[in-house]
């Protein structure tokens, strides 16, 4: 297991600790509520650094990462971040990635549904070594800043800069006079950042933005929260719908793929699932306050037909009710629906329009500050 860098500083604000696919998590530091908050109304600060962390160089990269991820690296320009997946050769999901072309390197940031070993195999098997792919996951740290008010932890961190940083984006930055890369790649409908930085400065650094988020009125985050942030804010999470499923195209992921390409792994498979035509879909679906909790797992009945089952859930505090996505029969996988849970006779539930919500972030005009 890949053990927390940041364990003893974790320690210090009373985290919850959890494994995820061989690596060690914080999965709660207080009420998920606050939380939520901290993100929704504020800004939370979140320890990533489960994600496995690679760069390479952008000669010899290039090639390689294009004929691995689905989206088509070869067009990313210097400064910009693609949002794509790794799948195996069966067309199924691996890893959720970032891929950053950073000048004269390119950056891979990936949440996967295997461990470190496993996944260095697919590499490896690749052309990982003949790239010169360098694995960075247990010598640096990535910190997220997510919420309303992220912007300004990060502005204070690193100067007005930041501020004309667009979505999926990277820069680099010094701190203490380590090199950081700060990406603009947040997954909870607010405004967020990561930044991934070497193991030196790494306890400095989460000090300080721990102390400036407080300074904003936000504070500490586990991850389990950002498990209901994504689905509320309608990002795709690999470790709930995404491992559950599997599948990119019934997970509505076909915008991460370039179909015009001639390789990449588990692209004959995916095309042709994709030629069949698609059986099944990920939609939203919301109980009305008060008339129970979604759970994964549990069956969804459209009269005396079970139709689908719920592949993930949270509870939407904006929207004082249990929402979640369930896997339905393409026929009837668009909103305004009304089906059942749990038996036929159980609560109405009702397909509805993902995200369901507006983000407070919207409200705030980074060019005017």
């Amino acid at each position: 297991m890949r053990p927390l860098q940041l364990h003893d500083r974790w320690m210090d604000a009373h985290a919850a600790v959890a494994q995820r696919f061989g690596t060690e998590i914080v999965s709660i530091i207080s009420d998920p509520k606050k939380e939520y908050s901290h993100v929704r109304d504020a800004v939370g600060i979140s320890d990533f650094s489960h994600m496995q962390k690679f760069n390479v160089p952008e000669e010899k990269g290039l090639d390689f990462l294009d004929n691995l991820l689905a989206g088509n690296v070869a067009k990313v320009r210097f400064g910009r971040v693609l949002h794509t997946f790794l799948a195996d050769n069966d067309g199924f999901l691996v890893a959720d990635c970032f891929m950053a072309n950073n000048d004269e390197e390119l950056v891979l940031l990936c949440e996967s549904i295997v461990n470190d070993a496993a996944l260095k195999t697919v590499l490896n098997n690749n052309g990982a070594q003949e790239a010169g792919l360098v694995d960075l996951s247990e010598n640096h740290v990535v910190l997220g800043i997510d919420g309303y008010k992220a912007w300004a932890v990060v502005k204070d961190l690193f100067g007005a800069d930041i501020v004309g940083l667009p979505y999926l984006s990277i820069e680099r930055f010094s701190y203490e006079g380590e090199n950081v890369r700060l990406f603009r790649a947040g997954k909870t409908s607010e405004f967020g950042y990561l930044i991934m930085a070497p193991a030196q400065c790494a306890e400095s650094l989460f000090l300080k933005c721990k102390e400036l988020s407080e300074k904003y009125g936000g504070g500490l985050c586990g991850l389990n929260i950002h498990n209901d942030l994504r689905l509320e804010g309608r990002f795709f999470n690999i470790f709930a719908e995404g491992l559950k499923v599997r599948d990119p195209l019934a997970l509505g992921l076909q915008w991460m793929i370039d179909f015009d390409k001639e390789k990449f792994l588990g692209r004959d498979a995916i095309l042709k699932r994709r030629s069949a035509g698609l059986t099944h879909k990920i939609i939203g679906i919301s109980l009305e306050p008060g008339a129970g909790e979604l759970k994964p797992g549990a069956p969804i009945f459209n009269g005396p037909e079970k139709v689908s089952e719920v592949v993930a859930s949270c509870f939407s505090y904006v929207l004082n009710r249990s929402i979640g996505l369930a896997l339905f029969p393409v026929a009837i996988a668009y909103s305004g629906l009304s089906f059942n849970l749990g038996a036929p006779n159980g609560p109405v539930i009702k397909t509805i329009s993902m995200p369901p919500i507006m983000p407070k972030s919207l409200s705030v005009k980074l060019d005017e500050m």
